[in-house]
């Protein structure tokens, strides 16, 4: 059992015997190796923990706890060729975050269901597209499918019939995408300014110089010969948006990796879901995973990165 689940155990198990609530974005607790039979609060007390280590959440590069559901939007566009949502199920005390995502060159929407998913389970609304033609050599046909999908997120906001009627925070919508879907991304929030929260481009393909005043996660791999991580690099320390902004160079990620049957979904996610929690869902706990005790811990780890300077976070 790791040690922020039994963390949480004990701060969950306490609350309970004085009457506290506990907060949703703190699930799900993995108690494979541990039942509340195991443990009572005279074992290990709140006043035992630091005030740290009580806050400290669920990792978000697990699954999530919520149910994912999954529909095509109703609402018409015309900057995409089809689009998908995934979304949590169950009610909740509060409006959701969303964001945009799509694939690159060649790829359909159905090669980003991995991380569509994912983000769902940690109660983040994710559209992800097939833009109108996905052979194009302009990041632009991407960046107009972030347009048309932060579109439809506000579309099925008002739509009494949606799923998501009513659910959504469209005050904290962002937009993520890989490769040529990345670099759209960017494109997108420079066209959006008023529209997106935070941006994620993923291996972007050429990125353009980010304007748009929000936080930006910049994700590339050291085997990444495509989308150079170089480029990468350059569009990170071009971002001069007065907003945090983080890069994050993975250590053996291809540019390929970033698709269904990739490898190290779960070091992506991590990122990604915490970047968007912290930012999108407002949620200050996951910037442990972003600059915190965890950040640093996984900055040293070198199956993660082969360098800690391959870890950059600046506000």
């Amino acid at each position: 059992m790791r040690k922020y689940e039994l963390v949480f155990l004990v701060w969950f198990l306490s609350a309970c015997g004085s009457g506290d609530s506990y907060q949703k974005s703190l699930l799900p607790v993995d108690s494979e190796d541990l039942t509340t039979e195991d443990l009572t609060t005279e074992d290990l007390t709140t006043e035992d923990l630091t005030t740290e280590d009580r806050l400290i959440p669920a990792d978000p590069g697990k699954v999530g706890p919520y149910q994912v559901l999954s529909y095509t939007p109703t609402a018409s566009a015309t900057g995409y060729k089809s689009a998908i949502i995934y979304y949590p199920s169950g009610s909740f005390d509060s409006l959701l975050p969303a964001t945009t995502l799509s694939g690159g060159f060649t790829n359909t929407k159905e090669q980003m269901s991995w991380l569509g998913k994912h983000l769902a389970s940690h109660g983040i609304v994710t559209i992800i597209f097939t833009p109108t033609t996905n052979t194009a050599g302009s990041a632009q046909i991407w960046a107009n499918g972030h347009r048309a999908s932060v579109n439809t997120l506000q579309s099925e906001n008002k739509q009494a019939r949606s799923p998501l009627a009513g659910k959504l925070n469209i005050s904290r919508i962002g937009v993520a995408g890989y490769s040529y879907g990345g670099a759209g991304a960017i494109l997108a929030a420079n066209q959006l300014p008023n529209d997106v929260a935070a941006a994620l481009p993923l291996c972007a393909y050429q990125p353009a110089k980010p304007t748009s005043k929000i936080p930006y996660l910049f994700i590339t791999g050291t085997r990444d010969t495509v989308a150079s991580p170089t480029q990468v690099l350059n569009a990170f320390k071009s971002t001069a948006t007065g907003q945090p902004k983080a890069y994050a160079r993975f250590n053996g990620l291809t540019h390929f990796d970033m698709i269904n049957g990739g490898n190290y979904h779960e070091s992506v996610a991590r990122y990604v879901t915490a970047w968007s929690l912290k930012f999108l869902a407002d949620n200050a706990a996951y910037s442990t995973y972003i600059n915190g005790e965890l950040a640093q811990k996984q900055a040293a780890d070198k199956r993660v990165f082969a360098s800690a300077s391959d870890y950059i976070y600046q506000e």
